[in-house]
This record gives structure tokens, C-alpha cells and sequence, in this order.
């Protein structure tokens, strides 16, 4: 299999394949390839296969240490799979580099039949297959695919040069990262496909998965350039280059019209790549200077009043940067972009000995800034950490907006991302569980990083940038891998309640038209519950434990509601006696209650006061899972849904999950982001994490439907920092202001 299918969302998901087809070779040897093909791939795989047979044994070995370093577990069960699992680790080394090679070779070898094979089928209607996959399958696919996607991400221009020169190969078009042979995607599959002969526990091949990340990030760039290196030495394509074009970030359809109006950019169906990266960023900045000057136009008009009609210098550009420059080591303060602004004009002013003004472009990028600051900060909560960092940032901003004006007109520019990323700590919707110090300490080294710089340079953004994005992207590994945890966690607890509720039934269908004593009943609803539940988590309802167990609770209840006691059967009280223990009952305390039950009822005092001390000692023990479960939480009953609370419990269940939510519960401050990352389906319990993965509080379906319908909870599509919803308000408003303007130009004698 070269690549990995994308997930669709939830269990029910469209499967479509782009391994080889079935009479595809297995080998290389065994391939009908041409020579020169045959060659060239030869001497991939032979450049791949010293590399990862000193890759994967590590991986492996790195899997077995954090499954070591995992604490021991209280279900003997799940402690045997981690052990069993180290095992195979310790041991499977060369049986999963055995099989990920040949995984690869076979993919190889496939090469030229398995893309004519793609083609046909593009060619012919698409037809999408749908079926039901294991919920293990899902989650692996999803989780390399995620991998898989990060690191292509890094290593983009290589996987093109790469796809090119297999397009050769393969005598078809250029192969993506998708369906590319040696890329990111295939090499998971390749490793998921020799997982599967370690037979490792679901924990174990998450842990596999993890560390193979690891590896592949550090190493795969150099990987990836010898495989272009390799086939440049072989002839194939040796001349090909690329230079990527930066793509302008299409804000809105207003925003393009004005720069396509402009005439720097091609409009909408145009030719692409007639036009630089620097005219693109000139265009996009002229539609937003366009925007600006109706602005001061409607203002000049709400605003009535003599104007300056006096000719004023203007401050050279590189006047301008030095004073700002200077400004930084200076004990100079102020509280906004005005405030900066009038000091440099005032500066300026005794410097030239006459009034002064800034040039188009500087006077633009300073209102612009300026702008998009004062909506950050109504953004942004008051005395935050992402405040004060951002505070800090408020000069080395101006310089770099007025040295780059691709500052506004790119979303991708390192600038822009890094802003994004510190103003997520200041966010208003942040709560305090999301705050963690490895995150913060990030953010202030970034920070600290741009100020050094007293250029304001878009070098030391960049830097501090790539910088601050690496640690994210291993936060948000490490948040990931907690949420899937998380969701594991409630899978569990999800059927622990629900053997609990089989349970319960099973006992009083069992106890229906009985009159059992105080001591029986007791023990029937508490510990006998857990007994049966254990049983169904174990064995399920069609096993033989299952129904002997339901035997030897019809014979409890039997024994509870007959006559005076009778002697004990011997082995419906060893049954008892063996049941209790497996759910941690001490042997002494097992057989005395074993005993209680198995003969029935009793009158006498000293077995009235034994079965007293019982009690106490039932009551006052835990339940099954009761530590780790939120379900057993009991609330009061609450009146049935209306009409709109049931359409908003239909609509939460029909939607993908995860998704990002704001919630606004009592007693909070203000709204607060929660991703719902799990609904169970037979409890309807829900699972909230924060940003950082973890469990945040306990809900249910039925409570997060009534909030929706009641507006205290809002589905959100998108989960944008604060200072990317800054921006687009920025914009948004400035935009809305241009047709307005229109508008009342065209009505006659329209005054303001």
C-alpha cells in the first residue's frame, strides 16, 4: 500500500485503496520493468535498506523503554498484554524490518502497474464504497496519517522533486505525496504492516507509532535528499529545479477584486504564475491602502473641519526605521501606535527644524497596524501572559510592518504566525487548565528572541518563528496522544456502565415477585452487580461464564427468599466464594459471605449480628471501576426535552467528531473552548478535553443539548487564534465601510 486513506469522520467512513493491484509483483526481481527502471530502483532501495536497519531497530527498542517506564497496572489483563508486548519488541527486530522492506520493495515493484491501474480507474465513474472498519483500524489509520501529513508538510519541495522523477519512472504523471512511493505515507504504511506481525496491545502500537515520528522527523530530509540525489546520479531528470511562488493568502472575495482591480495580480481564471511573489504582496497591500483611503474619506465627512492645507516634508523611509530603532533603547513609553507615532513625527520634526509627515506607504502600514492592534486588544484578556508578551512585541511589529508589508497581505508569514500563536494565551476564552509553563516558556523565548533583534529584521521573526513552531508542534503530539488517551479511558468506562446496567437488569429480572432479606438484597445490588459486570467485560454474554454466573444468582435469590436456612449446597458456595474474590474480596471475607448466602435465611442472633458486621463491610467497600469511572456520579432527574433541546440533542449526535465548543457554564468567568472529542453511544456520556488533551469536567449528551438550545454552548468551525479573528474583523470592517461609501456617492445630494 503506498499511502494511507484520509479519515472521513466517525466510524462509518469511505474506503478507498491505492495499494497495488492484486497480480502487481512482490519484488523487484520479479518485476517487468525496464532495465534502466529496474535499476534506478534497485539503488533507491539499496540506499534505504542500511538506514533502516539501523532506523528500526532503534524505534523499536526506544517502544520497549516507555512501555518499561509505564507504571504497572491494576487489570492483570492489560499488565499482560504490556509485557507480552515487550517481548515482542525485545525479539522482533529483524521480523519488522524484515517485513517493512519488503512492504517497500513490493511497493517498488508495483510501480508502473499500479499507476496505469489509477489512471483506468480515474478515467472511470468514481464509484465510494462504504463499509464498517474496526475501531482499531480507524484510529491507526487516522494517527499515521497524521504522521504522515506533518512530515510531508516539512518536506514538501523535496516530495515534489521526488513525485517529478517517479512520474518518470513510472511513465505517468507526477506522483503526489499521496500515492509517491517513499514517501512519508507509504513508509507508515510500510511500518504498520510489520507491526502487525510483533502482535502488540493497542497501547504498544500507539507507543510504536510515536517514537517512529520521532525518528522519521530528524532523519527523513536527509533521507529524502539522497533518494533525489541517488536518481539525479541515474540520469533521471538531473536538470529539475523548482522555485516555489508564494501563494497569495485569499482573504476575502472583496480583497481580491480590489487587488485584481489594481492590476498587479491576474483575476479570478487568469494564468497562474505570471506574477512575482514582491508584485502579489504589492497588489494585495495596494487594495488595502485603497480600503484605507475610503475610510478617511467617510471619516472626513463625519468629521467635519478645517483642514492642513500646509505642505509638509516627508520623513525618509530610513529615517523613519532609525528613529523607531532608536525609540526601542530609548525610556520612552506609550500606550498606543498613535502615541509611538506622534513621538516619531515630534522627533523628526526638531531634527528637519519644520513640520514633517510620514509617505504614503509608511503613514498606511502605521494605520493598518494600528488597527489591527486595537482589535487584538479588545481580543485578548486583561493582564494574560499572551497581553503582556504581545505588549512587549508593539515596536518590533511597527518596524517589521513597515519594512514587509507582506506582514498584512500573507496569513503565512512568520510574523503573522508567531503573533497567532502568543495571542492564543491570551485569548478570552482560555481557562486556567490550559495554561501549562512548557507552553508558556516557548512563547516568552520567542518573544525574547524578536526583541534582541533592535532591527525588527524579518529574519529574527522568522527564526524565533521556526523556532517556537517546532516545540508546538511536539506540544500538540504530546496533547494528542492525552486525548487519545482520554477517549480510550471512556471507551472503558463506557463499558464498564454498560455491563453495570446489564447487570442490574439481570438481577431484577431475577428478583421480580421475590422478598429477600436486607443482607441479600444488599449484597445482590451492590457486590453481586460488580460480579456480573466483571463477567461481561471479560467473557461477554454468550459465554459460559456469563450464564453460569446468572445460575448462581438464581440460586442466591432462591436461597434469600425460601424458608428458614437449609444446609448449604457445596457448589453453589464454592461458586460464590470464587466469584467474590475475583472482584478483590479477601479468601476469609469471601467464604463468610459465601456462607451467609448459600444458606438462606437465618433468625438466630449471632448469625443476625455476623450479617450486620457484613453490611458495614460491604458499604464501606469501593465499587467496581468506581475510582476511574465519572459515570457513577448520580444527578437528579430533569423534565423531558422540548422540541428544540431534542432537535439540538439530534443535530450533537449527527455531527463529526472531534469538534471545538464554547461553553458558558455558571460560575465561570466567561465562555470557555472545549473540544468534544467523544460521545459514547450507549450512554450518551460525553468527553471534554482542553486544549492540552486532558479531561476537562464531566457531561453528558442530554446536558450539552439543553445548553445549545438554550444558547450557553456554540459549535465553532474553525478554532482561530485571537489574532487571526482580530485580523479578519480588521478587514472585515474596513471592507464593509468601502460599499457604504459607494453607495452614498451615488445618492443625489446625499449629505453626511
Amino acid at each position: 500500500m503506498a499511502g494511507l486513506p484520509k479519515r472521513q469522520g466517525g466510524r462509518r467512513r469511505a474506503v478507498s485503496s491505492t495499494a497495488p493491484t492484486s497480480n502487481a509483483p512482490s519484488s523487484l526481481a520479479t518485476a517487468r520493468l525496464p532495465r534502466r527502471v529496474r535499476q534506478a530502483l534497485e539503488h533507491l532501495l539499496a540506499d534505504l535498506r542500511p538506514t533502516m536497519e539501523q532506523l528500526l531497530p532503534r524505534v523499536l527498542h526506544e517502544t520497549e523503554l516507555a512501555l518499561a517506564r509505564t507504571a504497572a497496572g491494576s487489570d492483570p489483563v492489560l499488565e499482560q498484554a504490556r509485557i507480552s508486548s515487550m517481548r515482542s519488541l525485545g525479539g522482533g527486530a529483524a521480523v519488522f524490518v524484515r517485513g517493512f522492506l519488503d512492504h517497500v520493495e513490493a511497493s517498488l515493484a508495483g510501480l508502473q502497474c499500479t499507476r496505469r491501474h489509477e489512471e483506468q480507474e480515474t478515467d472511470a465513474p468514481q464509484v465510494l464504497t462504504l463499509s464498517l472498519l474496526e475501531e482499531d483500524g480507524v484510529s491507526d489509520e487516522f494517527v499515521l496519517d497524521t504522521i504522515a501529513s506533518r512530515i510531508e508538510a516539512r518536506n514538501s519541495l523535496g516530495l515534489q522533486l521526488l513525485g517529478q522523477r517517479f512520474g518518470v519512472l513510472a511513465g505517468a504523471p507526477a506522483f503526489d505525496a499521496d500515492t509517491l512511493p517513499l514517501a512519508p505515507r507509504a513508509l507508515c504504511a510500510a511500518a504498520a504492516a510489520a507491526a502487525d506481525q510483533l502482535k502488540l496491545s493497542r497501547y504498544a502500537r500507539m507507543q510504536l507509532f510515536q517514537q517512529l515520528e520521532k525518528t522519521l522527523t530528524d532523519t527523513y530530509p536527509a533521507i529524502l535528499e539522497g533518494f533525489n540525489h541517488r536518481l539525479v546520479e541515474d540520469g533521471i531528470l538531473p536538470h529539475l529545479s523548482f522555485v516555489p511562488m508564494r501563494v497569495r493568502a485569499s482573504t476575502s472575495p472583496a480583497f481580491d477584486a480590489a487587488a485584481a482591480e489594481a492590476g498587479h495580480v491576474p483575476a479570478a481564471g487568469a494564468p497562474a504564475g505570471r506574477t512575482a511573489p514582491a508584485d502579489t504582496a504589492d497588489a494585495g497591500f495596494s487594495a488595502l491602502q485603497a480600503l484605507l483611503q475610503q475610510r478617511r474619506s467617510l471619516l472626513s465627512k463625519l468629521r467635519p473641519g478645517k483642514r492642513d492645507e500646509r505642505t509638509l516634508g516627508q520623513v525618509p523611509h530610513d529615517e523613519v526605521l532609525a528613529t523607531l530603532q532608536r525609540m526601542r533603547a530609548s525610556t520612552d513609553k506609550a500606550d498606543t501606535l498613535a502615541d509611538y507615532r506622534r513621538i516619531l513625527l515630534a522627533q523628526s520634526r526638531q531634527a528637519h527644524g519644520h513640520g514633517v509627515a510620514l509617505s504614503d506607504v509608511d503613514s498606511d502600514a502605521f494605520d493598518l497596524l494600528g488597527l489591527f492592534m486595537t482589535q487584538l486588544q479588545r481580543e485578548l484578556r486583561r493582564t494574560s501572559p499572551g497581553e503582556a508578551m504581545l505588549e512587549r512585541l508593539r515596536l518590533p511589529l511597527t518596524q517589521l510592518a513597515l519594512r514587509d508589508q507582506g506582514f498584512f497581505t500573507d496569513a503565512a508569514h512568520p510574523a503573522r504566525q508567531l503573533v497567532d500563536a502568543i495571542s492564543l494565551s491570551g485569548a478570552q476564552w482560555l481557562a486556567e487548565d490550559d495554561l501549562d509553563a512548557q507552553w508558556l516558556g516557548l512563547l516568552q523565548r520567542a518573544a525574547s528572541h524578536v526583541q534582541q533583534d533592535a532591527s525588527g529584521a524579518t529574519e529574527a521573526f522568522a527564526e524565533a518563528n521556526r523556532t517556537l513552531q517546532s516545540g508546538l508542534q511536539a506540544l500538540d503530539r504530546k496533547a494528542e496522544m492525552a486525548e487519545r488517551r482520554q477517549v480510550e479511558a471512556a471507551r472503558g468506562r463506557e463499558k464498564l456502565e454498560v455491563a453495570r446496567q446489564r447487570a442490574d437488569q439481570e438481577i431484577r429480572r431475577l428478583l421480580e415477585g421475590r422478598n429477600l432479606p436486607r443482607f441479600h438484597s444488599t449484597l445482590l445490588e451492590q457486590t453481586w452487580t460488580d460480579v456480573l459486570s466483571l463477567a461481561h467485560l471479560r467473557s461477554g454474554e454468550q459465554s459460559d461464564a456469563w450464564r453460569q454466573l446468572l445460575d448462581v444468582t438464581a440460586g442466591i435469590v432462591d436461597a434469600g427468599s425460601g424458608g428458614p436456612a437449609q444446609p448449604a449446597n457445596p457448589a453453589l458456595l464454592e461458586q460464590i466464594r470464587a466469584a467474590l474474590e475475583q472482584v478483590g474480596y479477601h479468601a476469609e471475607d469471601a467464604t463468610a459471605i459465601a456462607a451467609q448466602l448459600a444458606h438462606g435465611q437465618g433468625d438466630d442472633d449471632i448469625d443476625q449480628a455476623s450479617r450486620t458486621e457484613l453490611l458495614v463491610q460491604l458499604r464501606a467497600r469501593g465499587r467496581l471501576g468506581e475510582d476511574s469511572t465519572a459515570f457513577a456520579e448520580t444527578t437528579p432527574p430533569l423534565p423531558p426535552r422540548t422540541p428544540g433541546e431534542q432537535a439540538a440533542y439530534e443535530h450533537l449526535r449527527s455531527l463529526p467528531l472531534p469538534l471545538w465548543v464554547e461553553l458558558d457554564d455558571d460560575g465561570q468567568e466567561g465562555p470557555q473552548r472545549r473540544r468534544l472529542a467523544w460521545i459514547s453511544e450507549h450512554t450518551d456520556q460525553a468527553l471534554l478535553v482542553n486544549r492540552r488533551g486532558l479531561r476537562a469536567g464531566n457531561d453528558n449528551l442530554d446536558s450539552l443539548a439543553r445548553k445549545l438550545a438554550a444558547g450557553r454552548l456554540r459549535l465553532l468551525e474553525q478554532h482561530v487564534a485571537p489574532a487571526t479573528a482580530a485580523w479578519d474583523a480588521t478587514l472585515g470592517s474596513l471592507q464593509r465601510i468601502a460599499p457604504s461609501e459607494d453607495k452614498q456617492a451615488k445618492e443625489p445630494g446625499h449629505e453626511p
